[in-house]
């Protein structure tokens, strides 16, 4: 198992803190696998706002989740992947 930390926006965090997502889409650069343990920053600012300039600062806020399913292909682009995920 590895353990993989992740930058996570903050409303995709909170809705993963609510149990409202149960997944995440990940480009799949560290070869994700099932049972790997996925360890969710929150971010201060949006991917699209750091892009623009924000500054990398994290919240402190931390979940760990652990992959149940791996999907690639299904109309996602080339290398990207959509990861089913439950609470550790």
């Amino acid at each position: 198992m590895k353990i993989h930390e992740l930058k996570t926006d903050p409303d995709a965090f909170v809705a993963s803190f609510r149990g409202d997502k149960l997944y995440e889409i990940r480009l799949d650069d560290r070869e994700f696998r099932m049972g790997d343990m996925l360890v969710l920053r929150e971010t201060a600012a949006s991917g699209e706002r750091m892009a623009e300039g924000a500054p990398l600062i994290y919240t402190g806020r931390v979940l760990s989740r652990i992959i149940t399913h791996k999907l690639d292909g299904y109309g996602l682009k080339e290398g990207w992947v959509v990861l089913g995920v439950r609470n550790v």
